[in-house]
């Protein structure tokens, strides 16, 4: 069956909780965020979905009082659903979703030794901009990646 992409629903919730507690640190608790992302981000906040499972989710957002900056706060795909091109559509979907509604660029962090993950933003336009050490916390190093929306970089600047 066809992956589709989808608004999030409520009913949702259960499945990315899942998929977000097999993704995140031990002792990690999703639900607050999950919920809270789902009303904040009700525009931004996509699933992919196989068979009628959510096979993956990622969440978009706007940098409050500086609406033509967006970042892609999360992106997963259930392990069983990797690479299988789930993750390169739901990039494009949320670059999508974030350019409709005004944004000139578009952020994210990913964890220096992530390769897959580095790799799938490079083919879509990233570009590492700074490395941040303890960015949450000892031992979760990131490096910010963003990419120009506009095709015009020396009218960007960078936060």
């Amino acid at each position: 069956m066809e992956p589709t992409i989808r608004g999030y629903l409520d009913t949702d919730f259960p499945a990315v909780c899942g998929l977000e507690r097999e993704n995140s640190p031990r002792g990690c608790k999703p639900e607050v965020f999950i919920r809270q992302a789902g009303v904040l981000f009700a525009d931004t906040f996509l699933v992919t979905e196989c068979g009628g499972e959510i096979a993956g989710y990622t969440i978009g957002a706007f940098v409050q009082h500086r609406q033509t900056t967006g970042w892609i706060v999360r992106l997963v795909v259930a392990e069983r659903y990797r690479r299988r091109g789930l993750g390169e559509s739901l990039v494009a979907a949320v670059i999508a979703g974030l350019r409709e509604r005004g944004a000139y660029e578009v952020y994210l962090s990913v964890a220096p030794g992530n390769h897959a993950a580095r790799s799938l933003y490079a083919r879509h336009g990233f570009l590492e901009m700074d490395f941040c050490p303890a960015y949450f916390g000892e031992g979760s190093d990131r490096c910010i990646l963003r990419r120009d929306l506009t095709g015009r970089e020396d009218l960007i600047c960078s936060d």
